[in-house]
């Protein structure tokens, strides 16, 4: 059995998609094909992690490199695209195909959140001339990853007042300089959709290339997500062609809030998926101790944490499935569920994990485990993609000032 898939075996086997296939006849879109495929998608994941497994001792250069290993073997077997729309050389399934992805990679690992999809890149695919579109796409569907460059130390919750600044030559080209802090993907990104200040105070975002002439990176080391890299973005006058910016200049707020609100939906989505590796594997240790005679029975606060985290992780899955469509679609209210669902979904899986890791007892919170790992990982996420007191105020402001007032205060993006 493959590290990375301990859910059991034989008749007993556990597997991410047996969570996905009730929630399909609600789904507008999602067909027996899509579940098909998405079962296709984890036999895949579970082959690449017997010989890629992420977990264990190795150190964060192994990681990384077995990261990017599985991310461009997924887009070989022409998974990686699969919610990719068309005009942007994906298969074009809906976005919900996307969430459930999310949810197998992390129902494995959470440190698989890069396995398919464009993620940050999908601001490229999107806003960017065509010229940088050509250029970073194919790269992308091919495996590379794109980072985004939002949050500074300074302003994490006031992203307007943002430090990084540019100077405009009269040909159009920004000169940027300022330290963008918490950054994921931090040495694997190819390029970087980094979010600026123009000269008249208005957000700009541009895409960068990673390897662009005063750029550099400075890694730290986080206590969870650690499998792709994470620190400090540094630019010290990195020049941006007026072809680079995405959009087009002072879109930045606009771009940045369309993006996450289909961005954390996803999120939440893997976030769930570990929180049902972790049940999975809950209920297989129980199963496997009372077979074996170990415990007589099932106490009953063992069977309500099951019964009641069972019901959390779906109705926050549901409920990012239903996000990610109004995003898909362009619906207003995408903004506002994206902010909630991500807080109140992450904080059940959050929940979830810990309450399951007490009914396992030693198994649960051993250093190494992988109950611990998803422990960490969850708390990670607790802070990434948005505080999640923000993220509630945010929705909370939307849902009691007038439209007329003007639009929330941007949360805290750490990415």
């Amino acid at each position: 059995m493959p590290a990375g898939n301990p859910h059991g075996s034989g008749e007993h086997v556990r597997r991410a998609s047996r969570w996905l296939a009730p929630l399909q006849p609600g789904l507008t879109g999602v067909t027996d094909l899509d579940i098909a495929e998405l079962r296709r998608f984890e036999d895949a994941l579970i082959g690449l992690l017997c010989d890629n497994s992420v977990g264990g001792d190795v150190g964060p250069r192994v990681r990384s490199e077995r990261l990017q290993r599985i991310r461009a073997a997924i887009a070989t077997y022409g998974h990686l695209g699969l919610a990719v729309p068309g005009r942007h050389g994906g298969l074009g399934r809906p976005a919900v195909v996307q969430a459930f992805m999310q949810f197998i990679c992390g129902y494995y690992d959470l440190d698989l959140r890069d396995s398919s999809g464009l993620g940050h890149g999908s601001l490229i695919a999107e806003q960017a001339s065509p010229t940088v579109r050509d250029l970073w796409l194919p790269e992308l569907l091919a495996g590379a990853v794109c980072g985004i460059a939002v949050t500074e130390p300074h302003c994490g919750s006031h992203v307007r007042a943002t430090g990084t600044t540019a100077t405009v030559t009269a040909d159009g080209t920004r000169t940027i300089t300022g330290t963008k802090t918490w950054i994921s993907r931090l040495t694997e990104a190819a390029v970087f959709c980094v979010f600026f200040a123009e000269p008249d105070g208005q957000l700009s975002a541009a895409a960068v290339d990673a390897r662009s002439e005063g750029l550099t990176r400075c890694p730290g080391t986080p206590v969870g997500l650690s499998g792709w890299t994470w620190g400090e973005l540094r630019l010290e006058a990195v020049h941006v062609r007026p072809d680079e910016i995405l959009g087009e200049p002072g879109a930045g707020m606009r771009l940045m809030r369309q993006h996450f609100a289909a961005y954390r939906p996803l999120v939440t989505a893997t976030a769930l998926g570990a929180a049902a590796g972790t049940h999975d594997r809950t209920v297989a240790a129980l199963e496997s101790r009372h077979r074996s005679g170990d415990i007589a029975g099932l106490w009953d606060n063992a069977l309500i944490t099951i019964g009641r985290t069972y019901a959390q992780i779906n109705a926050d899955l549901l409920a990012a499935c239903v996000t990610t469509a109004l995003a898909e679609a362009g619906n207003p209210l995408a903004e506002r569920w994206g902010c909630v669902v991500k807080a109140h979904g992450v904080d059940a899986a959050y929940q979830a994990v810990s309450e399951l890791a007490r009914v396992t007892g030693d198994s649960g919170v051993v250093a190494g485990s992988a109950t611990a790992k998803v422990v960490r990982d969850l708390n990670a996420l607790l802070y990434a993609d948005g505080i999640h007191v923000s993220l509630y105020r945010s929705a909370g402001r939307s849902l009691t000032i007038e439209p007329t007032v003007g639009p929330p205060r941007e949360p805290i993006l750490v990415a």
